[in-house]
């Protein structure tokens, strides 16, 4: 430190399709790194999170302290007047728990830092591709060669997906393309038209060799702890070389290159067919593909994991060296319900859900438990056993025995509530709950924070942004939570 105040500033970052508004902290010889953003990228790919709160991503990681203290949010003010060294227990945990979580998936980065030309700070809020231009930036520099022009808009087709199977099917396996655009663009040395000194192909195999080193050591690992750093590592540098693809598509980049981003998918679905003909001649019957990968019954033959990996080893030998294939998981059953949708229960009984039609953050907790409980059943063959659940959950919901943190809803705001007031006003969009108690909440809230509500009122047919309440206001007291809403909601589910 050099003995200068910290500086605070509006700031703005973006990933996937979320903007996030946060007030950005630079304190010289520091870095200030928010675990929320960790999670954000951790949680891209694997799409396994609930939410993004720190006790639920302690719970989910195995890292949640075993004397932890609990204080819901809505009691706070309360703990504050009445026992406010309960709350310095609870502040203490969160401290602790934030720590931890900073340990476990905060390597990756800092790997980052020491490869791009960003500070550890400043990797979490640049773009990969943004990042991935910045090497190429430098080493360009460095042997003082010309730097060419973005070549703008192209189109660029998607990757193979469909689905040859509905419903619950058992004794499921999936197998994969490791890496399949990055190992397109190696084995059939596709780079941008404008890299002359052959940047982009070494990069891609150095950071590629590296993913798979780590995924191979994950999957050795037996220590818990050391297996999620190992897949949070490799989960990090998955998405940072699949960028190389996303790279190419982009419009202003330096090198991007629309032309070869087709080529790669054009080659990428021409694998996956050849695949998926393959394993119907050798006896399976295939579900799903989801661009790199495919759900399959085996064929009969197929009884151990050695008899798996023999059979990922005879797909490979069909397609180009450099890409190989490998069987990722092997699964009780799955529920095919649509494309890039589905619901799987492993030989643990573990459930992994997939898809926005299945699993959605907006919605509420007590119908994701609903539908894991469901899905549960159905994949464990216990279908009949489904109507006694939902006709126990409405029974729980007319006696208001579901806490009222399950009922709510808790929504990210996208915009300001000042921008989202002027469209509005101008009908540019509708009313939304979120804004509407954002608003007459009195508190400076901005895009990227998130507002937990519960809905009021007696009929189901009602407008939402006039018969809602934050959660925090509930009184257990009165128990005003809207019966016909929710019973309804559970009924659309079901």
């Amino acid at each position: 430190r050099d003995g200068r105040e910290p500086k605070i500033r509006r700031s703005r970052f973006s990933i996937a399709e979320r903007n996030i508004d946060y007030s950005r902290m630079d304190v010289f010889g520091r870095h200030i790194v928010d675990t929320y953003f960790l999670l954000l990228h951790h949680d891209l790919t694997a799409r396994e999170m609930e939410n993004y709160g720190l006790k639920s991503a302690a719970i989910h990681f195995g890292i949640s302290l075993n004397d932890r203290t609990y204080v819901e949010r809505r009691h706070i003010k309360w703990y504050i007047e009445n026992d406010p060294e309960m709350l310095k227990r609870y502040n203490l945990d969160d401290a602790k728990e934030t720590l931890l979580l900073s340990e476990l998936l905060s390597y990756p980065f800092f790997l980052q830092s020491r490869i791009f030309p960003y500070s550890y700070q400043n990797i979490f809020v640049r773009g990969n591709a943004t990042k991935i231009n910045s090497l190429f930036i430098r080493e360009y520099l460095r042997r003082r060669a010309s730097i060419p022009k973005p070549k703008g808009k192209g189109v660029v087709e998607g990757g193979y997906t469909d689905v040859f199977k509905r419903g619950v099917i058992e004794n499921v396996m999936h197998c994969d393309v490791a890496s399949l655009y990055p190992s397109i663009m190696l084995a059939f040395n596709i780079k941008p038209s404008g890299d002359h000194l052959d940047v982009f192909l070494n990069l891609l195999k150095t950071l590629k060799d590296f993913r798979i080193k780590v995924k191979k050591l994950s999957k050795m690992e037996s220590n818990p702890k050391r297996k999620d750093y190992l897949e949070a590592l490799q989960q990090t540098f998955k998405i940072l070389i699949n960028s190389f693809y996303g790279y190419l598509g982009t419009e202003i980049h330096h090198f991007s290159d629309p032309e070869a981003a087709s080529e790669v998918t054009k080659i990428g679905r021409e694998l996956i067919r050849k695949m998926i003909e393959w394993l119907k001649k050798h006896g399976a019957e295939p579900i799903e593909i989801d661009t790199d990968g495919i759900y399959f019954v085996p064929p009969n033959y197929v009884k151990t994991w050695e008899d798996a990996e023999e059979l990922a080893l005879r797909l490979s030998n069909i397609l180009p060296k450099g890409i190989e294939v490998e069987i990722d998981g092997w699964y009780r059953a799955m529920l095919s319900y649509k494309k890039k949708n589905y619901a799987l229960l492993d030989e643990s009984g573990k459930l992994i859900i997939r898809g926005s039609a299945l699993r959605s953050r907006g919605m509420e907790r007590y119908l994701r438990d609903f539908l894991i409980e469901m899905l549960t059943l159905m994949l464990s063959g216990r279908s009949k056993e489904v109507r006694a659940l939902y006709e126990d959950y409405i029974r729980k919901i007319e006696r208001h025995e579901l806490d009222i943190s399950k009922l709510a809803r808790t929504e990210t705001l996208t915009e300001s509530p000042e921008s989202y007031l002027q469209k509005v006003r101008k009908k540019k969009r509708n009313p939304s709950a979120s804004y509407e108690l954002a608003l007459s909440s009195g508190r400076n809230y901005r895009a990227g924070d998130q507002i937990s509500y519960y809905v009021t009122g007696s009929s189901r047919n009602i407008r939402l942004y006039e018969n809602c309440k934050l959660l925090s206001e509930y009184d257990d007291s009165i128990k005003n939570e809207n019966v016909a809403y929710y019973k309804w909601r559970l009924k659309e589910l079901f």
